[in-house]
């Protein structure tokens, strides 16, 4: 269900147009399954015309941050990144605006200011930030965990990245990334 910011409409709103009634809904459920499936391209398209569709949902804006973010990880050149980065920035912002307390929205904010070099706005510390918001509101998955423990590492806090990793493999015993971060932190204090 497309989620409104306070200061947003509701869904409620947009079906008195029953032209449109289920678009907004329909893009969004559509793009988010196609993001849970790898097609990163396919579903920031798809978002991309929800956030168009519904454009006070905070979460499809956040959601739309999610897919751009993965196309950054993607992109091969500078310039692509950059774009992707420039178009996460402004969902993310959006997302923000509309619904400030939205984990989603503050977990791409924490994504964004964590992978984002220091020199072009990234801030470990605030993204550690929005990843504890986050565990706080109930996201318990394991990835937001290892992101945690990511912006600890950077900030030379080795005990709270142990402790958060520990924590992401208790969800999941089996997430590599936390595997490797736990065993070069544990290799590098030996």
């Amino acid at each position: 269900m497309l989620r409104a910011g306070k200061k947003g409409r509701s869904l409620a709103d947009a079906k008195k147009n029953p032209k449109n009634a289920k678009k907004p809904e329909d893009l969004l459920r559509r793009g988010v399954a196609e993001f849970r499936r790898g097609n990163y391209e396919h579903s920031q398209s798809l978002l991309e015309q929800a956030v168009a569709a519904a454009p006070d949902c905070a979460e499809a804006h956040a959601w739309h941050a999610a897919a751009c973010g993965r196309l950054i990880e993607k992109a091969w050149s500078l310039p692509e990144k950059v774009e992707w980065l420039g178009k996460m920035e402004e969902a993310v912002s959006a997302a923000m605006a509309l619904d400030p307390d939205l984990p989603l929205a503050r977990r791409m904010r924490g994504a964004m200011l964590l992978y984002t070099p220091e020199m072009l706005g990234g801030d470990p510390e605030a993204a550690a930030a929005d990843f504890r918001y986050c565990i706080e509101k109930g996201m318990r998955e394991a990835d937001v965990w290892v992101s945690l423990a990511e912006c600890y590492i950077y900030m030379d806090d080795k005990p709270k990245a142990l402790q958060a990793l520990r924590e992401a493999l208790s969800v999941d015993p089996g997430h590599s990334r936390a595997k490797e971060l736990t065993a070069k932190l544990q290799k590098d204090k030996g």
